[in-house]
């Protein structure tokens, strides 16, 4: 039985700019974030992804959240030891905005430890972990993704990464 219940939603937005490599023009691809707090769980973003500097292989940009300087950094604060339940969206197709027929495959991973040692860090199973708090309660968090642009065409694709925590 859980002794408390959060449902925290993260909606990840950040504003990017990534130039299609395949492609003779730039797209834009944009994921935003903002979170609702409902226990005493808290979320902070420290880095957001940088999808401007890896490069772009066949067609495949690959942002590594156990290896990658360019992975998005975020920190889960609570008690310690507290059990934390998280899910989310793994899998999304972007079309382009415009009307041009893009379209950019989403794989997003996440990986995470209990102290800022990404390295250490530890793949969570694909849309659904449970995690624990380590002992000053916090949980670091990085977030990568593996972008398919072999279909993409110039033009704005626009992502919305959802997180959602139960605390027990």
């Amino acid at each position: 039985m859980k002794i408390h219940q959060l449902l925290y939603s993260l909606l990840v937005s950040l504003a990017v700019v990534m130039p299609v490599k395949a492609q003779l023009r730039p797209a834009n691809i944009r994921i935003n974030a903002s979170a609702t707090l409902i226990d005493n769980l808290s979320l902070i973003t420290i880095r957001d992804v940088n999808l401007n500097g890896p490069s772009t292989v066949d067609g495949i940009l690959t942002v590594s959240p156990v290896s990658s300087g360019y992975a998005g950094l975020m920190r889960i604060d609570g008690r310690p030891g507290r059990q934390v339940r998280i899910t989310y969206l793994a899998y999304e197709t972007l079309i382009e905005e415009g009307g041009s027929g893009g379209i950019v495959k989403a794989n997003y991973r996440i990986s995470g430890f209990e102290s800022d040692n990404q390295l250490a860090g530890t793949l969570l199973d694909v849309g659904e972990a449970t995690v624990r708090l380590g002992k000053d309660g916090t949980y670091f968090l990085w977030l990568g993704a593996v972008l398919d642009l072999t279909k993409a065409s110039p033009g704005s694709y626009i992502s919305e990464f959802l997180i959602e925590m139960e605390g027990n």
